[in-house]
């Protein structure tokens, strides 16, 4: 396209606006790009609202000059059903909010285009990777960091007409793309989810400062008494002092993997390397013990208790997480600055993401989704049996295992056959059974029990073995999830790879599903979506409308999971709590 033939209105007050409301109010699908002054909603401003539709010029709407007044105006544009074009929509529509603009349906051309990706699209999602793909232009970014606070060039306002108006020719192109791949569903529930996840940026979660210097000098005072263990175990180091005014051994490191080695070996124990799995098999020993606990503490300090401090926001007082919508092949969303899905299960940790006064936090898990899953996936009659009759399957596992009646089944059975379901569907084997029945469950068995338990689980539950082994004779190079999202395999990761990324693929469209019900449902209310970790969702309510919320937060939750897994019956565990330990 010439973009100097381009028509382009640039609308510096409310009355130039007026003339177009009419066309604009019908429109079925105007794109809406914007520029600001930063990539902060609660400290930047919006800068140019650039609105694009059929038969209209492209319209620049300068910020500085069109509002307050004309936010009414802008609203009567944005709320109307017609379909509003973004790209990386979750980035506008924060901005929008501080406006309490909320754009009712969505396309997001970075989203589909991440969905396109397993079927020939473009590595890149961004909006010059999208142009020169699906469009064959190559699109100038140059003005994408110029100044946006100053008096605009030309330069710019090109920029930012042409920004918008390749929205509708990008969106032309990939529905005919969506609908051949067979897109439409999962389509649907990311652009419905994307505002969920736009709310949940722009609210973040709320961090009890005073808890969290607590817990930090506690575990520090702890990384100290395991580093002073350590020294038993060696000559007392020398020590200097750091620019920083810190004592630093300089001859003894045990972060120095090396050295950690032949510490361990000078006491005897043989091992390769120093990762928890191997030393696994000596974690009896006192040195390993001591070591794991110094590794423990130093690990919480770096990755959590130090960084997320400087985090929380100078206007809000809140911690902000960034979230990827779509960012592995299954569609699993990852988290960022901070990382609150990393978050230690450890009481005193999430004891710190409370409820400001005068609020509650509602938290909703699914039970054993990924299990359901894998019952509706492998068509596994007698697990899907055991949903439909509403039975406990740890239970029902470890009495299939143990050749017990159900009555007879100890806690500790029980225990061990939660290592058994959620290690065997995604194909462990017998060793990686018995280590991660021991260190996420706390169970000890044998190389000889995981043996057996795992001869015994596949021949109770003979569907999810044979997914397992026609996955296993086929291996193929792309599957798709219940909700229809296509994914290529990622051979490295190896047979569990094959088991486990439609299983994950799938739980993670329930819940996208499940917040963008959400959202809709939470219009007008004062209740948040704070946090997204897995398949556990985070709610702040104001404490006299949180019962009400909690059973809001389920009833959606187990709608959505219903819709995809129509098979299985799905529930949905819900807490009202002043924090997250409470759960």
């Amino acid at each position: 396209m010439d973009i100097n033939a381009m028509d382009i209105k640039r609308i510096l007050h409310p009355a130039d606006l007026v003339p177009y409301m009419e066309k604009l109010t019908a429109a079925k699908v105007i794109a809406v790009d914007t520029e600001t002054t930063g990539l902060d909603p609660h400290t930047c401003q919006l800068r140019l609202i650039q609105l694009a539709a059929e038969d209209l010029p492209v319209l620049v709407i300068d910020c500085f000059s069109f509002l307050p007044e004309g936010r009414e105006l802008i609203n009567a544009i944005l709320s109307t059903s017609g379909i509003k074009v973004f790209q990386n929509a979750k980035f506008d529509l924060q901005f929008l909010m501080a406006l309490d603009i909320f754009p009712p349906t969505l396309f997001d051309t970075m989203l589909a285009s991440q969905l396109l990706r397993g079927s020939g699209g473009p590595v890149q999602s961004n909006l010059k990777a999208l142009a020169q793909h699906y469009l064959n232009e190559d699109l100038d970014k140059e003005e994408q960091t110029s100044n946006w606070q100053g008096e605009l060039t030309e330069s710019q306002i090109l920029y930012a007409a042409r920004d918008a108006e390749i929205l509708l020719r990008l969106r032309k192109v990939m529905i005919p793309q969506i609908l051949e791949n067979h897109l439409t569903q999962i389509a649907g529930i990311e652009f419905r989810c994307v505002k969920a996840m736009a709310h949940l940026e722009y609210r973040g979660i709320y961090l009890d400062r005073q808890k969290w210097q607590e817990l930090y000098e506690k575990t520090e005072a702890e990384r100290k008494t395991a580093l002073d263990e350590l020294y038993t175990y060696v000559e007392r180091p020398l020590m200097q002092m750091s620019l920083w005014g810190e004592d630093v051994a300089i001859n003894q490191n045990f972060e120095s993997q090396q050295f950690v080695l032949n510490v361990l070996h000078e006491h005897g124990i043989p091992v390769a390397a120093t990762a928890k799995q191997d030393l696994y098999p000596y974690r009896r020993h006192p040195l390993v013990k001591t070591l794991l606990s110094y590794r423990k503490a130093a690990k919480s300090i770096s990755a959590f208790l130090q960084p997320f401090t400087p985090l929380i926001h100078p206007v809000t007082g809140r911690l902000h997480p960034r979230y990827g919508q779509i960012s592995a092949w299954s569609g699993r969303m990852s988290c960022w600055n901070p990382n609150i899905q990393q978050i230690p299960r450890d009481s005193e940790f999430r004891a710190c993401f409370a409820a400001p006064p005068g609020r509650k936090l509602i938290l909703a898990d699914y039970s054993q989704i990924e299990l359901r899953v894998a019952a509706q996936i492998s068509g596994d009659t007698r697990m899907i049996s055991a949903y439909q009759q509403g039975e406990d399957l740890h239970l029902l596992t470890a009495s299939l295992v143990a050749h017990k009646p159900i009555a007879e089944i100890t806690p500790q059975e029980r225990q061990a056959a939660k290592a058994v379901n959620f290690g065997l569907i995604f194909g462990m084997g017998a060793p990686g059974l018995q280590q991660y029945a021991q260190q996420n469950y706390g169970v000890e068995m044998s190389l000889e029990q995981a043996t057996e338990f795992r001869e015994r689980f596949f021949k109770a539950y003979t569907g999810i073995h044979r997914w397992h082994q026609s996955i296993k004779a086929h291996l193929p190079k792309e599957g798709r999830t219940l909700a229809g999202r296509k994914f290529v395999y990622y051979e490295k990761a190896g047979l569990p790879g094959y088991y486990n990324t439609p299983v994950q693929g799938t739980a993670a469209d329930i819940v996208k599903k499940a917040l963008g019900l959400l959202i809709e449902r939470l219009a007008g209310t004062d209740t948040y979506i704070v946090g997204i970790v897995h398949d556990e969702i985070l709610l702040e309510s104001p404490a006299e409308e949180a019962h009400t919320m909690a059973a809001l937060l389920k009833s959606t939750m187990e709608e959505a999971a219903n819709a995809i897994l129509p098979k299985v019956p799905t529930k949905v565990d819900v807490l009202v709590s002043e924090s997250w330990a409470e759960k």
